[in-house]
């Protein structure tokens, strides 16, 4: 009995002591700079990480060591609201400790960023410029850049990991990108800027979210056809359709891992609805925050996350109950986030 305990003391001085893996969701709160740590299933605050303002995206290397997070460098002397930069960074943090690992400049505007399935790289879209950015997570440097056109925001590796997936706000498409051979090898055309879109496991069919629609469109795969769109509730009369930039309506949409639900964001109306796969018969309208931007599950799929940009707060939706079970408070304009298992973390 003391053999253990003194082995225990030991390692708590040599700071090995680590808990077992668990389950947590990361989100980033762009304004005030942080990000906040949220427990799974437990649902309460057990962290935040200081990384500073103007956050745009979040990602995890496929063994859940390292956080890698975006920032868009600011200029200007606007109060309360500096204006938005041309650079910025990926900056990687340790999910043991949530210590800073190492930065890396860049000379774009980054957007959604992604990790290959073998953690080497981290593909970052500049939405300000023609470029995908492919950061060497080894060398720790920007190694090449990817035309891929005009206005890159969300990025989507294919399951098996050979494509990466990148809608354009500007130019209207996804472009397919060869996660291998690292060039853009085919574009497929939309009427709008491509916003947040989600693709099924077996990648034969496409469901995304157009600017200045209030819904999403249904695209075949393989043939890289639109053949449906669905639209959302319609809106009262009073509730326009914005015509300035950035025009957007919703932003943020998912299936469930079993694939039997979809979720989808109606940011302009502050809900979530819900609709059957792969009928696509609504279900279910979920009054949320104000202005829902992102949504993603639980690893079970039991509980659906929603960032709520402009209430500042984050809404935990149960899916078999289908209704909001909690509400979080967060920092200044929660945006994006990511669920980690972290295998080492530290008390």
């Amino acid at each position: 009995m003391k053999k253990a305990v003194i082995g225990l003391l030991i390692l708590l001085a040599c700071g090995a002591w680590t808990v077992r893996a668990e389950e947590i969701l990361y989100v980033h709160n762009s304004e005030s700079g942080e990000i906040t740590m949220i427990s799974i299933p437990g649902h309460e605050i057990i962290g935040r990480i200081q990384i500073g303002q103007w956050m745009d995206y979040l990602a995890a290397s496929p063994d859940g060591r390292i956080l890698y997070v975006n920032r868009i460098n600011t200029f200007g002397n606007i109060p309360d609201r500096p204006s938005i930069g041309e650079t910025g960074e990926l900056i990687a943090v340790s999910t043991a400790t949530n210590e800073i690992l190492w930065r890396v400049q860049l000379d774009g505007m980054p957007h959604h960023q992604s990790v290959s399935k073998d953690g080497r790289f981290v593909f970052v879209p500049y939405y300000d410029t023609w470029w995908l950015a492919v950061v060497d997570t080894e060398k720790r440097a920007v190694v090449k850049k990817i035309f891929i056109g005009h206005g890159g925001h969300g990025t989507k590796l294919s399951p098996d990991g050979k494509r990466l997936y990148v809608g354009s706000m500007m130019y209207d498409y996804l472009a397919v990108v060869d996660a291998e051979k690292l060039e853009m090898i085919d574009r497929i055309p939309f009427a709008d800027g491509v916003r947040p879109y989600v693709f099924t496991k077996d990648e034969k069919l496409l469901y995304v979210q157009l600017s200045r629609m209030h819904g999403f469109v249904v695209v075949d795969f393989p043939a890289k056809k639109q053949i449906k769109t669905v639209e959302l509730p319609k809106l009262p009369p009073e509730v326009k359709i914005p015509q300035m930039y950035p025009h957007n309506v919703n932003h943020g949409i998912a299936l469930t891992p079993d694939e039997k639900l979809l979720f989808a964001n109606g940011s302009i109306m502050n809900y979530v609805c819900v609709y059957t796969h792969p009928e696509l018969k609504l279900i279910k309208t979920i009054p949320v925050g104000k202005d829902p931007n992102y949504v993603i599950f639980s690893k079970d799929g039991k509980y659906a996350y929603v960032t709520n940009r402009q209430s500042n707060d984050l809404s935990i939706i149960d899916v078999g109950k289908l209704e909001e079970v909690k509400r979080l408070k967060l920092g200044r304009y929660p945006q994006r986030m990511v669920i980690i298992n972290a295998p080492e973390r530290r008390p």
